[in-house]
């Protein structure tokens, strides 16, 4: 395994741990001992997304699950994962998923391939190991 798995792996278990918290791209980067402009770096080439992004689809999959399995208000939710207003969570909850938030819940989880697993450190040595195949897009 690569220094840079083992750094990043950690990373991703303090998003996953703090997906409801206050948290920004530094002090993700802290919990590794790096720089942010290297941990960004470090995190995209490792994880295949940028730390932000894999972030909110994190916090996304997690509040999609939560629609549906709960009955607690969106704006709850949404406030929840750290989401300033309900209207920034349903566009990028749509942007996301394809539909609005109370469309979700209605419809029930129809794409499962829609939902951003957590990755722990063996997705990460897979999706780095050479032999690993690239995905393709098949129409």
């Amino acid at each position: 395994m690569s220094p840079y798995l083992r750094s990043m792996a950690p990373a991703v278990t303090y998003i996953e741990d703090h997906l409801q918290d206050n948290i920004n791209l530094a002090d993700i980067a802290a919990v590794v001992a790096y720089s942010l402009f290297h941990f960004c770096r470090v995190f995209n080439q490792t994880v295949h997304h940028p730390p932000y992004d894999y972030l909110m689809r994190r916090r996304l999959t997690a509040a999609a699950l939560q629609l549906l399995q709960t009955e607690q208000r969106i704006t709850d939710i949404a406030f929840a994962y750290q989401f300033g207003t309900p209207e920034g969570f349903s566009r990028a909850f749509q942007r996301m998923f394809g539909e609005l938030p109370t469309q979700w819940r209605k419809r029930g989880l129809r794409n499962p391939q829609l939902l951003m697993p957590p990755l722990t450190a063996a997705h990460l040595a897979q999706r780095n190991n050479p032999q690993f195949p690239r995905p393709t897009m098949v129409n």
